[in-house]
């Protein structure tokens, strides 16, 4: 009775595989070289069993989460839009060094909490370090763009003095090649006592002075387009950052070792 049912079993079996040879013989073609590809799991960073930063109350609780987590995972890369260029990869650990370095150069250049502070950069690894740097610091970023071609000079000028007087900004933020329409910026508006660069910011060593953030604190300020009228600005605290990113986070069943772009 044993050998009887072996054999039934690799029968079974047998005709299982000849259909689903069968079956692969009519597949398209396309589908059948998908299928020869042999699939390659990437190399993951193990992630500790930690809770999730559920209660943090602030975008600088998450970083410090991740900072006792996994400091040394990869937060993010920046994917140059220039042909050639390496990608830029950046860690949690380097994320908070550099936002610190600057944090510490604006608090020496005098920027004071619930002080705004306008950025004025590329998509970059220093966009990120600038824009958590001025939040340690206590004070408020304002992202604006920096021009794209030098024939939208004067109305990019315009149109951003218009911003930074409303915002009553302490400092600009921007790259060194962005220097000239600053100064232009700087000299329409009264408000922006220095323009500066991040490299400047972080130039010299130490540690930022502790500044108390709550979730009920500014965690930018966005401007609208301005296409009906002047540009208008939208306060987002903390609170509502997380909220909508963890909204979005159960809406997508996001996991911790998803990629977005």
């Amino acid at each position: 009775d044993v050998v009887r049912a072996r054999d039934e079993d690799i029968q079974s079996v047998q005709r299982d595989l000849l259909l689903a040879a069968r079956h692969a013989e009519r597949a398209p073609a396309t589908l059948r070289a998908l299928e020869a590809v042999p699939t390659v799991v990437p190399r993951r960073e193990a992630l500790p069993d930690h809770e999730t930063p559920a209660n943090a109350q602030t975008l600088l609780d998450v970083l410090e989460w991740h900072l006792r987590a996994h400091p040394d995972r990869r937060h993010l890369t920046c994917l140059e839009c220039a042909e050639g260029d390496a990608e830029q990869p950046l860690s949690y650990r380097q994320l908070a060094d550099s936002g610190a370095a600057v944090a510490f150069g604006l608090q020496r250049a005098g920027v004071q909490p619930r002080q705004c502070v306008a950025i004025m950069l590329p998509t970059s690894p220093a966009y990120f370090s600038t824009y958590l740097g001025i939040l340690i610091a206590g004070a408020i970023p304002v992202p604006i763009y920096p021009p794209a071609r030098a024939s939208q000079l004067e109305e990019h000028v315009l149109r951003h003095a218009g911003i930074l007087d409303n915002a009553r900004a302490a400092m600009l933020v921007t790259v060194p090649e962005a220097m000239v329409v600053a100064r232009l910026l700087q000299a329409r508006v009264p408000g922006p006592r220095h323009v500066i660069t991040p490299q400047q910011l972080s130039a010299d060593s130490g540690e930022p002075a502790p500044v108390a953030v709550r979730g009920d604190d500014i965690a930018f300020i966005q401007y609208t387009s301005g296409s009906t009228g002047n540009p208008k600005g939208v306060a987002l605290t903390h609170a509502n950052l997380l909220a909508n990113i963890r909204a979005m986070q159960q809406a997508v069943q996001a996991r911790p070792r998803d990629v977005f772009v």
